[in-house]
């Protein structure tokens, strides 16, 4: 079972790294880089990794937003405008509520991307940048439930693009932001001696 569990989310994130428009993820990491405002929009699983991604973006100091309530996320895309992101999340680009809050970012003017398997799904054809993922469904974990790691790798990869487009300001943060939980973390102890006898 493992093997198998591992065998397939291996060959899923290869295919998503073979698949990813370079050119696409660079345009993205530039809007992002210098944009007013970042919201990202998933329900399901494909929120667990819109949640992944603003946790780190945020801690680069990017200005980013996820929101977990439906009402909440469409009223902040009206809220975007010219110079904002909003980016959507979904594995088969047909969730209703998803792709309204993007059409309703991209009326506003903000660059709208999607990260989803189907680039000519309803979610693909909203959006203006369109990154596609990869599958390998296995008999318990349907493809929705297996396309995490494919996005967490879309996703990772535009961080990484955004933090070295922002260099100064991500060592900075990082250096605020690792000393800001210093003291909630135990430090490093020697290993106990075992005694003897």
């Amino acid at each position: 079972m493992l093997g198998v569990i591992a065998s397939a989310d291996s060959r899923a994130i290869q295919e998503t790294a073979a698949g990813l428009d370079l050119d696409r993820v660079a345009r993205v990491a530039d809007a992002i880089a210098t944009a007013g405002r970042v919201e990202l929009f998933g329900l399901g699983s494909s929120g667990t990794a819109a949640r992944e991604m603003a946790f780190r973006l945020e801690r680069i100091r990017i200005p980013v937003w996820y929101r977990e309530d439906a009402h909440k996320a469409l009223t902040n895309a009206a809220l975007l405008g010219p110079g904002d992101v909003a980016i959507a999340l979904s594995h088969g680009g047909r969730t209703r509520e998803v792709i309204e809050m993007l059409a309703e970012a991209a009326s506003q003017g903000a660059l709208t991307v999607a990260v989803t398997s189907f680039e000519r799904s309803p979610l693909g054809e909203t959006a203006e940048i369109t990154l596609t993922t990869a599958v390998h469904e296995t008999t318990f974990r349907v493809a929705a439930l297996s396309a995490l790691h494919s996005q967490l790798v879309a996703l990772d990869l535009i961080y990484v693009a955004v933090a070295q487009r922002t260099y100064e300001r991500t060592t900075e943060a990082f250096e605020v932001t690792a000393r800001a939980v210093e003291a909630h973390r135990l430090r490093d102890q020697p290993a106990a001696r075992k005694r003897r006898g």
